[in-house]
């Protein structure tokens, strides 16, 4: 049994006289395959059929080599970013961080500030027995005692 023939090239032509190019058709298309089975290297037997077939599964393999070299290259390059995103992320996070550690010590410092300033007002005020500065006194003690239960509010 003869196998089929894979068909390389498929010609479909028509000329101005239908039934002469039809005859002449036939014999185009033998000529073609006469060259396409024609031997370019004598020693090895190869023909050109055979070498436009290797280079077009080559070009074929080659393609899909490309193709799944660049899937595996923006794999990476997600991955690589992703990675740097989260980096980001963490570095917000530090940031806020030692923005809240910052924030503690000074708003510390202003209430030590401030509870000294209380208590050089209260210093200033000993001794004086008049109504207003009695009042005074009481509130700076509030005050002073409202300061003393932040800090101990801030140390748990």
């Amino acid at each position: 049994m003869e196998e089929r023939k894979k068909n390389l090239i498929k010609i479909d032509l028509v000329g101005i006289n239908e039934k002469l190019f039809g005859n002449l058709k036939g014999k185009l298309i033998k000529m073609i395959d006469n060259v396409l089975e024609s031997s370019i290297d004598k020693e090895t037997g190869i023909t050109i059929k055979e070498e436009i077939d290797k280079f077009t599964s080559l070009g074929i393999n080659f393609a899909e080599s490309k193709l799944k070299k660049a899937s595996f290259e923006n794999d990476k390059l997600v991955s690589e970013i992703k990675e740097k995103y989260s980096q980001i992320e963490r570095n917000k996070a530090e940031s806020r961080k030692i923005n809240a550690e910052a924030r503690t010590i000074e708003f510390n410092q202003r209430m030590k500030e401030l509870t000294f300033t209380l208590k050089m007002t209260k210093t200033l005020l000993i001794g004086k027995k008049d109504d207003e500065a009695i009042a005074f006194t009481k509130q700076l003690e509030s005050f002073l005692e409202v300061i003393e239960s932040v800090r101990e509010t801030n140390k748990l």
